[in-house]
């Protein structure tokens, strides 16, 4: 067996479940590769995958459909087929599996305390030398799917992209939050994103110090004298591990946010996916390249999705208008604008200056659900519907103040009007009608 050093641990973040993408065309070949008494091995085969597993029939067939759904969604997403087959080994009962049936010296480890990882394996020589990664992954639903687009983008390019790349659209695939659906995830991991320490661009994107002390740690155990020729135990894997994972799983989390904010957000999508394609096909990092003149944009849109991620949010919805000409008025001219309900903050074409005062009046009805009660821009009696509207001075946010059907506004700094409908961030997308709005500048 090689050295651990010369293999590439992509560790994995055990979050989330999701619907499958559309299915695979290609049949699995099932059949019973167990040489152990104490349990039945299912081998499922097909060009793309060979999949081992101690699962039940029902969910190992569920499993590697899921599995080559995975390899569909990565094709279609990158562009290109697997070149050849994945093998994965996914386990449910770690005992109940011989040493001999798991065949790195530290699979025990990882799946018992890592949860799973894709290891790297050399084939061929010379200009023939290819890598033939091999997934180890517990049996816990969307771990073995996330090692999957690992092991393919490495067999497939022969790289995955930087950490917060290759993790993040690895736990793509696992949560399936499309734009249509909005960000999904668990209550818990809503809470992590929102947290006050919001996670910035330039963190993100240096995502990896936690992985590379996993590594280590499994360098020492994989070269501890004591353990030379033989399997290291689970038993290994201290405290001060299982808190690396903790910390990785959350670093990881945000990664995947990143990801699916970059990849909905109108502004960007473009530029990610093939900014994507340079990561696993051209194998350098050129975040820069493609995004340095955007990148405080980017960081503002980041940490308001952050502040506002809750299960259903839209990023396209919510997503900022840069390009929109703005304009001051002198005393006594107008300008009409309008805005819809169903997206975040919109361009009011109007730049105000602080201690000016201006009248607006808006006409027009919308509702906060299909076919539901109308409002005007006064809202209901719990201002829901309401006109609202904010400042943007460079990227710096006003605080949100209320306008409604007319009256008289007086600015309180220099910037950029923004109005939207007044709902909950995650509601938006069924909201319908608009307003027109008439700003007048004294």
């Amino acid at each position: 067996m090689p050295h651990l050093t010369h293999y590439a641990l992509c560790l994995v973040a055990l979050l989330g479940m999701l619907a499958p993408p559309a299915a695979s065309a290609d049949e699995p070949q099932g059949r019973d590769a167990s040489q152990n008494p104490k349990t039945l091995i299912r081998e499922y085969r097909s060009s793309r995958l060979l999949v081992r597993t101690d699962l039940p029939e029902s969910d190992a067939e569920s499993l590697y459909k899921r599995l080559e759904e995975t390899l569909v969604f990565a094709s279609r997403y990158w562009g290109r087929k697997p070149n050849g087959q994945i093998e994965c080994f996914v386990v449910h009962d770690l005992a109940a599996w011989t040493d001999a049936q798991l065949p790195h010296r530290l699979a025990r480890v990882i799946i018992d305390g890592v949860g799973g990882a894709t290891l790297p394996k050399m084939a061929g020589s010379g200009k023939q030398l290819r890598n033939e990664p091999t997934v180890y992954a517990s049996s816990k639903r969307g771990v073995a799917e996330h090692e999957l687009i690992h092991a393919y983008c490495i067999h497939t390019f022969g790289s995955s992209g930087p950490e917060w790349y290759k993790e993040g659209m690895a736990e793509m695939v696992v949560k399936r939050s499309t734009r249509a659906s909005g960000i999904r995830c668990s209550e818990q991991q809503f809470e992590t994103l929102r947290g006050s320490d919001h996670t910035s661009l330039s963190k993100i994107l240096t995502t990896g110090s936690t992985g590379k002390r996993i590594f280590q740690s499994l360098s020492r155990m994989m070269d501890d004298p004591a353990t030379q020729g033989r399997h290291v135990s689970a038993d290994v894997w201290t405290d001060a591990d299982a808190d690396d994972v903790a910390q990785a799983r959350d670093e990881y989390l945000h990664s995947w946010a990143f990801c699916y904010m970059m990849l909905h957000n109108p502004n960007y999508s473009k530029r990610f996916r093939n900014l994507g394609n340079v990561f696993v096909g051209e194998q350098r990092n050129a975040f820069d390249e493609f995004f340095a003149p955007v990148r405080d944009q980017i960081e503002f849109e980041h940490q308001l999705f952050l502040k506002h991620a809750s299960f259903g949010y839209r990023v396209d919805l919510c997503s900022w208008d840069w390009n929109h000409r703005f304009a001051a008025l002198v005393a006594g001219e107008s300008r009409k604008t309008f805005a819809v309900a169903g997206k975040g903050f919109q361009p009011s074409g109007v730049t105000v200056t602080s201690g000016q005062r201006y009248d607006y009046r808006v006409k027009g009805q919308w509702s906060l659900s299909v076919g539901g009660e109308q409002t005007d821009a006064d809202g209901d009696k719990n201002q829901l519907g309401q006109l609202v509207g904010i400042v943007l001075t460079g990227h710096t946010l006003s605080e949100p103040f209320p306008l409604g059907v007319s009256g008289t506004w007086q600015s309180k700094t220099n910037g950029k009007l923004y109005l939207r409908c007044r709902d909950a961030w995650n509601e938006i997308a069924d909201n319908t009608g608009q307003m027109t709005v008439t700003i007048s500048a004294r």
